[in-house]
C-alpha cells in the first residue's frame, strides 16, 4: 500500500497489519473486516473502522478498532467514545489507533477502562506498508 494519504487509506493499512498479525500467529478462518456496522444493545447502529470476531469457549468476542489519521495527539473525547462503544456492544475489547500519539489523561482512562493504544506511522523519508511501524 502506498503512503496514506487518507483517513480511508489509513483504516485499510490497519486492517492490513492486523490480518497479517493474526495470520502469523495462527489464526484460522478469521476475518478482518474493514468499515463494518454493528449494532449494540442500545439498539444503535456503530460504525467501525476495523473489526474482528472470534469465539473462545463457546463465548463470542469482539475487537473494535478506531483508526485516528490525524496531525495532533488524539483527545479524551476519543477514549470517551471507545468506552460508550465498548459499553453497548457486548464482549467487546477495543484499540485506538493514531498516527501522532495521545493527549494528557487518555493513556491513564485507557489503561484504567483496558482500552489499548497504538501508534501506526510512517517512519521518516520512507513510503509503502514496509515503512509503516507499529508501536505496540
Amino acid at each position: 500500500m502506498e503512503l496514506c494519504e487518507t483517513s480511508k487509506d489509513y483504516e485499510l493499512l490497519t486492517q492490513k497489519i492486523y490480518k497479517s498479525i493474526l495470520e502469523s500467529e495462527g489464526v484460522e478462518n478469521l476475518e478482518v473486516k474493514h468499515d463494518q456496522k454493528i449494532k449494540g444493545k442500545s439498539g444503535v447502529e456503530h460504525q467501525i473502522d476495523v473489526f474482528w470476531e472470534y469465539k473462545y469457549a463457546g463465548v463470542s468476542h469482539k475487537v473494535l478498532i478506531e483508526c485516528k489519521y490525524y496531525s495532533k495527539p488524539i483527545s479524551l473525547i476519543h477514549a470517551r467514545n471507545m468506552l460508550g462503544l465498548l459499553n453497548d456492544i457486548a464482549n467487546s475489547q477495543g484499540l485506538i489507533v493514531t498516527t501522532q500519539g495521545f493527549q494528557s489523561g487518555v493513556v491513564d482512562f485507557c489503561n484504567h477502562y483496558e482500552i489499548s493504544l497504538k501508534r501506526i506511522r510512517p517512519r521518516k523519508a520512507q513510503i509503502g506498508m514496509d515503512a509503516f511501524r507499529l508501536w505496540i
